[in-house]
């Protein structure tokens, strides 16, 4: 059922994203809600979900997109890697570590979607792309994370062993 769930609201976010959000623009740039959804998702349900639920959220992306099929899963990959870090964790809360997964993922999913594109023969003009649109991506990202984030939060199972709700190490 949470595959089915996270599916759903993948599906709801690449929708979303392709109609209506490229008419929200913060920065020059329009927030990819489907890269937050999976880096939430991996930080807040943990790596193992993250490993089904980030390429399902790249296939998504894809078909939402007129990228090449396949590039979103390549380049949404380093989340499930970066949400390692949520075992790092040297502070009480998973929400910062989270920031900075969304952020170091949208700096790596536009690095590797442009590589990929420029493997496919399109053209891309790497030190305009990068300062115009992936660094503003990393910010506008990380600023537009608390609304998927919370809800995600919310709505996941009870404490995970040796943690409590908050993200706190309880003793044992």
């Amino acid at each position: 059922m949470k595959y089915f769930t996270a599916f759903a609201a993948a599906f709801f976010l690449a929708a979303l994203g392709a109609s209506a959000m490229p008419y929200v623009k913060v920065l020059g740039v329009t927030p990819d809600l489907v890269l937050i959804f999976a880096a939430c998702w991996a930080m807040v349900r943990g790596q193992g979900e993250g490993m089904w639920v980030v390429p399902m959220a790249g296939l998504l992306h894809d078909l939402s997109s007129s990228d090449p099929l396949g590039t979103s899963v390549l380049a949404l990959s380093p989340i499930v890697l970066l949400a390692a870090a949520r075992e790092v964790r040297p502070v009480d809360t998973e929400f910062v570590p989270t920031l900075a997964v969304v952020g170091a993922g949208s700096l790596a999913y536009g690095l590797l979607s442009m590589a990929i594109l420029a493997a496919a023969g399109q053209a891309a003009p790497w030190p305009q792309s990068l300062l115009r649109v992936i660094l503003p991506l990393v910010l506008v990202n990380a600023l537009f994370t608390p609304i998927v984030y919370l809800p995600l939060q919310w709505l996941s199972p009870g404490p995970r062993p040796g943690m409590s709700r908050l993200g706190q190490t309880t003793s044992l």
